[in-house]
């Protein structure tokens, strides 16, 4: 297995990466897959609240407290996905509820890498950035990223946090 660093992350992360958003079968069959993912020598599990109504996340939560090995792998997870019913997801608010949620369904007290899931450009970076470093600074979140962002808002955002003295999207 071939391994990556991302700054401020203290465990090397595999490039091989396990995604858990499979719908056309049921979640926990996704539990001989990870046995197998991290006996090959991967660590880097990808999840989000959105992936099978969270349902991916507490699988996910009950592998890891079942197997014991939380400190040995890298989470991903995501938040701010929109819904039917709440198109407009991309707050502080949501960020805070959302975050909250997956680490209860989790089982875990931080994650290693946070992403926004996706982007509303009609909020500002700023307000998003200094939500998320409340977090780091808390100890839930390690580092921050996107995912479905464009070039521009990512360095939009970057930006700011560095004017601020704040933690950038990694």
């Amino acid at each position: 297995m071939e391994y990556i660093r991302i700054p401020g992350l203290d465990k090397p992360l595999s490039r091989l990466i396990f995604g858990t958003s499979r719908r056309e079968e049921k979640v926990s069959d996704m539990i001989p897959l990870l046995d197998e993912y991290i006996r090959a020598g991967g660590n880097v599990i990808d999840t989000a609240m959105y992936y099978n109504g969270g349902e991916s996340e507490s699988v996910l939560g009950q592998w890891m407290e079942e197997r014991g090995n939380r400190e040995q792998l890298v989470i991903i997870t995501k938040g701010c996905h929109p819904t039917k019913e709440e198109p407009n997801r991309v707050s502080p608010e949501m960020i805070n509820q959302d975050l909250a949620g997956s680490l209860k369904r989790l089982r875990v007290e931080y994650v290693d890498l946070y992403l926004l899931h996706r982007d509303d450009p009609s909020q500002p970076v700023g307000p998003l950035v200094e939500t998320l470093n409340e977090h780091i600074a808390a100890g839930r979140i390690k580092q921050i990223g996107v995912s479905n962002w464009s070039w521009q808002r990512i360095e939009e955002a970057n930006e700011y946090a560095e004017k601020h003295g704040l933690k950038g999207f990694v």
